[in-house]
């Protein structure tokens, strides 16, 4: 079928199955993603999800997008951070004043000719700022360290944030090949070693003016980013729902376990099915004017930690039922449970953490 009649959310699952999950255990083994999951991603059209029609996005609704985002990261999780961490980059440019930057960069990076990483997860921090981003004659100079930066080695345009003296949040783009005034140490990670994961230390980097993407008051985003961010994302059920899919060939195993992983899996579908009307729900809820914010916040908390303990539950099941097997490298149980605990730390705030704590223990 052309991938032009498939709806979006279509098209990211086919791609998840026919192409990325096929080569995820490897891919988890790589040193880097392969370019070949990249050319995939642009011409399934799913670079621009977050990007305005005009200029070859395809402007997906929340619900949509959501879903996108877990069917890619059910294929491969390497893949997927890399590519998920672009689309924060699109909805930033999408929104920015400065014309230069929106004109040269949104649509190449809608279309996937052009990939965007980001590193702002330090700026959620209160306290003295990680980066620091101080005025200089025609720009603004950073130093600092931003301890967590995806796709290093990959993307080819950056954004990254500093904080000034004035409590303001400075987001300007750069190279992705730019050395002078920034040194990266890479991480070594249990999950997702592909992804050009490294740690940024800024010595007198500075960003010309016309790089500055936007300037805005350090509270205000933490208000605005609190509320964002404590949904989570879905890409822990996509994780989910990869397992469960994966449970129907292990009853091919012959051992008289056909029965228990048909019962597993079917009560797994269920759990599922009320993670994914929770999210609707929320997220429709989101579109609104929300009256008390502190109660939403705890229960989209409460949400996500529910969509990890998923993600926990189902790669544990699909370990039980493919027994010793599962733990080679080259089986994808071993690695769906990996990719699971990863997400109980990724985009992790004080909420977040909270909640999930309260859900693994009381």
């Amino acid at each position: 079928m052309d991938q032009a009649s498939l709806t979006p959310v279509d098209r990211a699952r086919t791609l998840a199955d026919k192409v990325l999950a096929r080569a995820a255990e490897c891919v988890d083994r790589d040193a880097i993603i392969p370019t070949t999951h990249f050319a995939a991603l642009a011409e399934a059209g799913l670079f621009g999800i977050l990007g305005p029609l005009n200029a070859g996005g395809s402007d997906l609704s929340a619900h949509e997008t959501r879903r996108v985002i877990a069917a890619i990261a059910g294929g491969c999780g390497a893949t997927f951070f890399v590519w998920v961490q672009h689309h924060g980059v699109v909805r930033a440019l999408r929104g920015s004043q400065n014309t230069h930057l929106r004109d040269s960069y949104l649509a190449p990076l809608c279309v996937g000719q052009m990939i965007a990483g980001v590193a702002f997860a330090h700026a959620r921090r209160i306290g003295p700022a990680a980066v620091r981003a101080t005025r200089v004659a025609g720009g603004w100079r950073f130093d600092g360290f931003a301890p967590w930066t995806t796709s290093w080695g990959i993307a080819q345009r950056f954004v990254v944030v500093g904080e000034s003296d004035a409590g303001e949040l400075v987001w300007v783009m750069i190279d992705g090949k730019t050395t002078s005034g920034i040194t990266p140490r890479h991480l070594e990670l249990p999950v997702l070693a592909a992804t050009g994961t490294v740690a940024l230390e800024f010595n007198g980097f500075v960003a010309a003016d016309a790089d500055v993407m936007t300037i805005i008051d350090a509270g205000e985003w933490r208000v605005a980013d609190r509320l964002t961010s404590s949904i989570g994302q879905t890409a822990a059920l996509g994780v989910a729902e990869r397992a469960v899919s994966l449970l129907a060939g292990t009853t091919e195993r012959g051992d008289g376990n056909d029965l228990d992983v048909e019962e597993a899996r079917s009560a797994l579908l269920e759990l599922l099915d009320g993670c994914w009307a929770d999210d609707d729900q929320l997220v429709s809820e989101m579109s609104a004017p929300i009256n008390d914010r502190e109660t939403w916040i705890r229960e989209a908390s409460l949400h996500r930690a529910r969509c990890l303990e998923m993600a926990r539950t189902a790669t544990t099941v699909l370990l039980a039922a493919s027994g010793g097997g599962g733990l080679d490298l080259s089986h994808p149980a071993q690695r769906l449970a990996r990719e699971a605990m990863f997400y109980v730390i990724q985009a992790q705030t004080a909420d977040g953490r909270s909640a999930t704590l309260r859900a693994l223990t009381f």
